[in-house]
This record gives structure tokens, C-alpha cells and sequence, in this order.
């Protein structure tokens, strides 16, 4: 080699080994991130406080772990010490009657209430929100700290942790919805409140808060008048069109608008408030930037109507802990699914107190790839949370039963075609040639144990198992070429289709198990399922549990508390038969999608 030569080496490699070594130069760090987005505190009809208190009562200014005897557990630091990475503060709108001590708003002199009916006790829930002494241009009233100053308090203790501002929205002509939007202060997702909350009616009988705050503008329910009865639409989901449509406006990068307990409350339509099909298309059609997805798996999973869903509740039940619209192959998600849509699955604790709910990240925990888009040197910010979520490389895990997954897929069958840009992962697209084979590889790692604690979290002579996996389905299901639209070709006519589930779109294709999958070198479960020739665009999901196939749990009078069916897919959870103990024992896994495109 000459020496020209050698020092064009010398260069070159140099040159490799700071484009791999120094983030700055482009390529940005990334990581998983665990988190819960929806929990509630004294503030509306939680039963703990958002921060730890001391035993007399005054916020902890410092991290404790563990926390001391006589100290009250705060809701997002006991989150942290679940080992959870972020968390967003996400309570109801509308008006409450405490303060973040669980103080009465009536034992505060003067009276601290603005807007509509102050004497009433009851504090709008915009005002809650935001801190008094900044937020609130000449606030004359008692001192008194709002979700904000909370929250800046826990992030000054949890400075590694990643702690955001959040609202859970009563969405006119539906039911919940997890709210939030990334700023320098709670205004804007207090100004959401104000506008758009279905239970926030202040501003129908003075223009105080408009005045005070500059809100001006703001329509109430009753002036919404038009319905869709065939798409199952009531006159106010024009609210809540209107409300995603100004986050997508004002802030398409940084808020979400993430539907909640999607089945809780029956399967939409006029008579209740529920969410079609038709509804969750209208949402992600007209602010997909913000309506990227749902808690289809909902909170409340150690409640005895596991998720809090009843009889009424759309599929009279969980799944597993699932709603159907998650769990059934060919239902909703994979309807949204095949009509192109990036709509994704995210769950949280919705914790309000500890006979029904599990602590955030105790049982519940949503894993995100996380990147450090903005080259900050492996630092991630509340916007790269965002932007994890909204990119879909994100799953689910109850009591974790997985805490690693690596699931893509990649053209032709031998793994060495997964590096690079020639493969794709949860929330990405793999294009492929017509009639090209592919490979969906499955990879995934179960910790020793989980959180479940006799005579902590369970009862006393409960015993808590090792989480692991019995098996794995991949879920396959079809892109359609074209998607309904809300309107038929003269804009005005319901379009019938847009409210149609079609139950074929999708299907199990392949079942894994101990005898079909192998531990790689590195410890990871590992499967691997071959398409010979892909002709149209399709997807790929997975869902896996600790079941085995056709095992049923049944309480003294038959009724199925957990199982499964023959073939490994889960069973309803029947309303009245859950607890703790069960939850432990009933544990699944969901992905979010690979979409693959035919050029």
C-alpha cells in the first residue's frame, strides 16, 4: 500500500469512527422509554396526591426512594419508583371541589374561583390547571398551587425523568380521551379545556374568563345542532372535531388527543358514548397529527369489572384485559388498520385509587422507542416522547411479561436482510417488489420476575409467578386500496361504509410456541414466519400471553374470570369475577404494526 494510500485510510477511518462515536455529527441516540399518560390525583376524583407528602402534609422538594414510613405516596413519583421513564399528569375536565391536598376550594379566603358560579365551590378545571401566580394576569384571590406548580415541583426532584402536562377530556358526543400539549406552561392545554371540555360550560353566563384570559370565541354544546345518526355520530362529536382540528392547527407537533376506554361505555352511537368506527376515522381524517391512536387496552385492570367495563360495555367485556376492538381479529383496530391509517395501541395505568387500580407502571407499562432527534447527546425531552408515540414503535405489556421486543420484518427469508433501511419496525413501512418474498422475525425477552407482592399487591396466599411467554400469534391483515369516506360524492349524504367493521380484513396467520421458536445467542425468543410472495399491501401484528391453549380459569358458578380458547386467543373476562390475584395470573402482550407496500 503506498503511503498516499495509507494516509487516505487513516482518514477515511477516522472520519467512520467519528460519524459513529460523536451524536452531533447526524445520528442521534435512541432508546425505549416506559410511560403512563392517564392518572388522576386529589385535583378531580383521585384519591392520592400528585407529589409525596411529608407527615405533616407539605410536598417533598426531593427524590425518595424508597419512600419513609408516615410520608403519603405520591401518584407520579410512585410511578418512578415503578421504574417508569415518563409520565403525563391527565385528569378530567369540568370543575372539582379540591385542591392538590384534597383540601375543599370552599376553606380558601378570598375565594380563589374564577369564571361562571364561583360561589359554587367549584373550581373550572382550565383554572386548576395552570399556576395562579404566573398563568393568571391580575389574580387578586387566595394563594394556592395549581397542577402546574405540582408538576414543576416532581420534575425538580425527577430531573432524569420526563414529566408532562395533561388533561383527561370529557370529548363531546363520546366519552374520555387523553389529552396534552408540550409548552413552556399548562395555557394552552387549559385553554383547550376552556373551549372544547364537553363538562366545562363556563362562559354561558358571564364573559369573565374570556375577558381575563383572552379566550374569546368559544362555542358551547347546545350551539352544535347537526347529527349523523347512520354513522352513529351525535351533534356534539362537531365539538370534538373542532377541538382536535385546533390542536392540529396550533399544535400539531406537540399535543395528542389519544382516545380512552374506547368500548366502556357501549359501541357508539346516538344513544350513548361510545366510539364508532365512524367516529375514530372522523378524528384521525381531519387531525392525523394529534389523533394518532387509542388506550385500547384500558385502566382498571385489578377492578372486578376488569378495565371497568360491564356487561353494556361494547363486547360485554375485556379480553384479556383487551377491548374487543384490539383483541378481535378484524375488528376496529384492524379495520382503521386496513384503511392505511397510523393509529396505534398505547395503554396506561388510569389509576385513581388502590382498590381498582394498579400504581402507574405496576402492572401496566406502554414501551416507546424513543429518539434523540434534535442531537441533544442521548438526552430525550418531553417532544421526543411525542414524537415516540406518534411514530408507532411502541408496545404494550401487562405485569411484564416482556420487557424487550424486537419485531420487523425484512425481504427473503435469510436475516441478514434486516439491517438498514431494508427492513421495518413497529410503526414503519417495508416496500417490497410484487411477488417478493419476506420475513416477519419476532424477538422479545421476559424479565425474572415482575412486580406482583403477596399481601402488597396481591392477597396474602396468592402465588405470583415468573412472567412468561406460553405463546405468540401474528396477526395479518390487508391494506385496502381505497378507505370510505364520512360523505358520499355530493359532500352532504352520510356515507354508510364509513361505519362498517368488515371482520375479514384480518386473521391469525401463525401461532409460536416452545416448540416452534429457539433462544438465540443473545437470551432472545425467537421466531421467524416466511411470506412466499406478497402481491398487495398488508400488515403484521403480534400479541402474545403466559395462557397456555384452552386454559380456563371459572369461578364457583362457571363463570370465565381469564383463558383462553383452543387456539390461544383470549377469552371475555366476565364482569364482577376479577381481582388482583387474577390480573397476575392473566397476563398479555400487544405490538403496534409493520405495514409492507407492493411498489
Amino acid at each position: 500500500m503506498t503511503r498516499k494510500n495509507r494516509k487516505k485510510m487513516f482518514f477515511t477511518n477516522l472520519l467512520l469512527a467519528l460519524v459513529f462515536l460523536m451524536p452531533s455529527l447526524g445520528f442521534g441516540a435512541e432508546r425505549w422509554l416506559t410511560g403512563d399518560f392517564h392518572q388522576h390525583s386529589y385535583f378531580t376524583d383521585g384519591s392520592w396526591p400528585m407529589n409525596d407528602l411529608d407527615p405533616s402534609g407539605v410536598p417533598v422538594n426531593t427524590r425518595l426512594d424508597p419512600l419513609p414510613s408516615g410520608y403519603i405516596q405520591g401518584v407520579l413519583p410512585t410511578g418512578y419508583r415503578y421504574g417508569l421513564d415518563f409520565q403525563a399528569n391527565s385528569e378530567h375536565g369540568g370543575r372539582f371541589n379540591r385542591d392538590g391536598f384534597g383540601k375543599a376550594w370552599t376553606t380558601y379566603s378570598p375565594n380563589p374561583i374564577l369564571g361562571d358560579d364561583p360561589s359554587s365551590g367549584k373550581m373550572w378545571r382550565w383554572q386548576s390547571l395552570i399556576s395562579p401566580s404566573t398563568d393568571i394576569p391580575g389574580y387578586t384571590g387566595a394563594a394556592y398551587l395549581g397542577a402546574y406548580d405540582w408538576i414543576q415541583v416532581i420534575r425538580q426532584n425527577y430531573p432524569n425523568k420526563i414529566t408532562m402536562t395533561g388533561m383527561e377530556w370529557n370529548m363531546p358526543g363520546h366519552e374520555h380521551c387523553s389529552t396534552g400539549i408540550i409548552a413552556e406552561n399548562a395555557l394552552p392545554i387549559a385553554e383547550f379545556e376552556y373551549r372544547f371540555d364537553n363538562s366545562d360550560t363556563d362562559g354561558t353566563l358571564t364573559t369573565t374568563t374570556a375577558t381575563i384570559m383572552g379566550w374569546s370565541g368559544k362555542k358551547q354544546n347546545t350551539e352544535y345542532t347537526v347529527a349523523y345518526p347512520a354513522l352513529g355520530l351525535n351533534a356534539t362529536h362537531e365539538k370534538a372535531l373542532d377541538g382536535v382540528l385546533w390542536m392540529q392547527a396550533h399544535y400539531p407537533t406537540t399535543s395528542w388527543a389519544i382516545p380512552a376506554h374506547v368500548e366502556r361505555r357501549g359501541c357508539g352511537g346516538v344513544g350513548n358514548s361510545g366510539y364508532t368506527i365512524a367516529a375514530l376515522r372522523d378524528l384521525n381524517d381531519n387531525a392525523p397529527d394529534v389523533a394518532f391512536g387509542f388506550e385500547g387496552i384500558p385502566g382498571h385492570q385489578k377492578s372486578s369489572q376488569r378495565g371497568e367495563f360491564g356487561t353494556s360495555s361494547c363486547g360485554g367485556g375485556t379480553y384479556g384485559g383487551a377491548g374487543i376492538y384490539v383483541a378481535q381479529a378484524g375488528g376496529v383496530w384492524d379495520n382503521l388498520l386496513a384503511d392505511g391509517r397510523r393509529f396505534f395501541l398505547f395503554a396506561s395505568s388510569d389509576f385513581h385509587d388502590t382498590k381498582n387500580d394498579f400504581w402507574p407502571g405496576e402492572y401496566t407499562k406502554t414501551y416507546v422507542k424513543v429518539k434523540d432527534d434534535t442531537l441533544k447527546n442521548g438526552t430525550f425531552t418531553a417532544q421526543d416522547v411525542v414524537n415516540g408515540l406518534r411514530s408507532g414503535n411502541a408496545f404494550v405489556t401487562h405485569g411484564d411479561l416482556i420487557n424487550e421486543l424486537d419485531f420487523r420484518a425484512f425481504p427473503g427469508s435469510s436475516v441478514k436482510n434486516q439491517s438498514g433501511t431494508n427492513s421495518a419496525t413497529m410503526g414503519e413501512t417495508l416496500w417490497v417488489g410484487k411477488k417478493e418474498k419476506i420475513t416477519v422475525q419476532i424477538r422479545f425477552k421476559s424479565p425474572e420476575r415482575n412486580n406482583c407482592t403477596p399481601g402488597v399487591n396481591a392477597s396474602q396466599g396468592h402465588v405470583c409467578k415468573p412472567p412468561v411467554v406460553h405463546h405468540v400469534q401474528l396477526i395479518q391483515g390487508r391494506i385496502n386500496p381505497t378507505k370510505a369516506t364520512k360523505f358520499l360524492e355530493d359532500g352532504v349524504t352520510p356515507n354508510p361504509a364509513y361505519n362498517v367493521v368488515d371482520s375479514t380484513v384480518a386473521e391469525v396467520v401463525a401461532v409460536f410456541d416452545a416448540t416452534s421458536w429457539k433462544i438465540d445467542k443473545n437470551g432472545y425468543t425467537t421466531m421467524t414466519y416466511t411470506v412466499p410472495h406478497v402481491d398487495k399491501d398488508t400488515f403484521f401484528r403480534i400479541r402474545g400471553t403466559n395462557l397456555g391453549y384452552g386454559e380456563v380459569k371459572k369461578d364457583g358458578a362457571g363463570n370465565v374470570i381469564y383463558g383462553t380458547d383452543a387456539d390461544g386467543n383470549p377469552l371475555k373476562n366476565t364482569p364482577g369475577t376479577n381481582n388482583a390475584d387474577m390480573a397476575w395470573d392473566d397476563l398479555w402482550f400487544y405490538s403496534n404494526p409493520i405495514f409492507v407496500k407492493v411498489r
